[in-house]
């Protein structure tokens, strides 16, 4: 199997993640690719050149980070990246849904950066900025921060925050959401957090 990332895409570092979570880094092949630059490598496998797309042993192509994480709770069930009672999973999985559209209001803001000053969307930033500082006090206070479990939910929150981090520092999300901070030092400590990080920009 092949799973195609880049380092600093969010969606892949999900991915990442969940494989040394289940012990599974070094038995899957993971190959760096820029999806910005229509690589070959990586528009066989998806024509969209988006990561992380994950080529299984039959060829069948998997894309979408939660398709992929889907896949590989399925396929190797041991350890589960979700809880096994239904009522917290239910939870975990809203937790989760909102720290995936928090990665993609994210994504949104550090294209319209990229975009010239007088294409930008000043209404559209302003909107979205708002409504992600609204989705992190709301984590502040439904997520349940567990330093037990690393499940799905955690995996997405410290990726949407680890992101915030990366591309979108001047939002200063820790004085809005003190105890999403101090779990974020935890997490950041745990290794397949701390070796997925993106490289310095």
């Amino acid at each position: 199997m092949k799973l195609y990332v880049s380092l600093t895409s969010p969606f892949a570092r999900k991915v990442r993640i969940g494989l040394a979570e289940k012990g599974l880094a070094q038995r899957i092949e993971q190959i760096v690719v820029d999806p910005w630059n229509d690589d070959g490598t990586l528009t066989a496998t998806n024509p969209l050149s988006q990561v992380p797309a994950l080529q299984l042993d039959d060829g069948l192509a998997l894309t979408d980070s939660d398709t992929i994480l889907g896949w590989l709770d399925r396929a190797f069930p041991q350890p589960p990246l979700w809880p096994h009672d239904p009522q917290a999973r239910t939870h975990a999985e809203a937790i989760a849904a909102l720290a995936q559209t928090l990665l993609e209001y994210t994504v949104f803001l550090v294209l319209e950066d990229r975009r010239p000053p007088a294409m930008r969307s000043a209404p559209m930033i302003e909107r979205r900025t708002q409504s992600l500082m609204r989705g992190i006090e709301a984590l502040n206070s439904r997520f349940h921060a567990s330093t037990v479990h690393f499940h799905l939910d955690s995996i997405g929150v410290a990726c949407a925050l680890g992101y915030l981090d990366f591309r979108q520092p001047e939002l200063d999300w820790r004085r809005h959401a003190p105890k999403l901070a101090t779990w974020m030092e935890w997490a950041a400590q745990r290794p397949s957090v701390r070796d997925t990080a993106p490289p310095p920009a």
